[in-house]
């Protein structure tokens, strides 16, 4: 067992919504918000638990899978353990640098050119102009943004900041790197050598936790599994048995087929989709057999009819 970098003990993390954080201003903006107070429409306050006792333990070389549905924590874990917000109860705990990648262009300055920012990143992870100076080369390679170094980071496009913010995360050498769904804003090239790279750092012993809607990314990468669920650790253990779990019991289950009709020779008058997990269940799981089934409606004859199914997500 690796040593433990980070640890989690009873987080929780709670809003109030409707309600703006507290703020230090001047005089007038003190005022200026004590009248939008007074004119503004009297809105209920709920109460909102983002994270509800969490505790976790991840040790040195782990790589850690995130999973779970929109809203049930994932982003706000990453959150709390880059230090942007503070939880509300518990205690977070990190030790060393952390690289976070949990929007794209956190960290960095649109007025700065890209070798600019690589630097004032390189002096925010602790490390000396020097330090970053040797790496530089590395990070131009990976990120192949080498043409456009010297160019303000706000003539970027979404990707590029991506290519930059990644090849600086990996190469700058932080002791834990968040993850956060931003490898599905690069292309499938940079996506491979982005899930190369985290392989690789595993191996050097630093920390990853990535979050991600591809499970297959996550079974192929991660060495553990953690599910979460309406802000609660569902499950946190072996990766395959995480993935299992989430989409039996948490991931949606509805299938909607769009069933056209239309006026031409041939109709769509039904349609089935049905999946199977191992033990024989109606299931949805990407690595098992999915069975499609429709009937169709040939109102006049077609010769060399084709037919063919085409599944889209949402």
């Amino acid at each position: 067992m690796g040593e433990l970098t980070i640890e989690l003990c009873g987080v929780g993390k709670y809003y109030r919504l409707g309600e703006r954080a507290a703020a230090y201003g001047t005089l007038r903006d003190a005022i200026a918000a004590r009248v939008r107070r007074a004119n503004a429409p009297v809105v209920r306050k709920r109460d909102l638990w983002a994270l509800r006792d969490i505790d976790l333990s991840v040790n040195a070389g782990d790589v850690l899978g995130v999973i779970g549905r929109n809203g049930a924590g994932k982003t706000t874990l990453l959150k709390v353990l880059a230090r942007i917000i503070e939880p509300t109860t518990g205690v977070s705990r990190t030790r060393g640098a952390v690289g976070a990648l949990l929007d794209v262009g956190t960290g960095f300055h649109p007025e700065l050119t890209g070798r600019e920012n690589v630097f004032f990143n390189g002096v925010i992870l602790g490390m000396t102009r020097r330090e970053v100076a040797a790496r530089l080369e590395q990070i131009v390679e990976f990120s192949g943004l080498g043409r456009l170094l010297n160019t303000p980071l706000k003539r970027y496009s979404s990707g590029m900041q991506l290519r930059l913010a990644f090849a600086v995360a990996a190469h700058l050498r932080p002791d834990i790197v968040l993850v956060d769904e931003l490898l599905a804003v690069g292309d499938a090239e940079f996506q491979r050598k982005c899930l190369g790279k985290m392989d690789e750092l595993s191996t050097e012993g630093r920390t990853v936790v990535f979050v991600s809607r591809d499970m297959s990314a996550i079974r192929r990468l991660c060495t553990r599994g953690v599910w979460l669920e309406e802000g609660r650790v569902a499950y946190d253990g072996q990766t395959a048995e995480a993935i299992e779990r989430y989409l039996r019991e948490g991931a949606p289950r509805t299938f909607r087929a769009i069933v056209g009709g239309g006026d031409g020779p041939v109709g769509v008058a039904w349609m089935q989709v049905r999946g199977y997990s191992a033990n024989g269940d109606e299931a949805t799981r990407r690595d098992l057999p999915l069975e499609l089934s429709a009937r169709l409606e040939i109102r006049e004859p077609v010769p060399g009819l084709d037919v063919a199914f085409f599944l889209l997500s949402e």
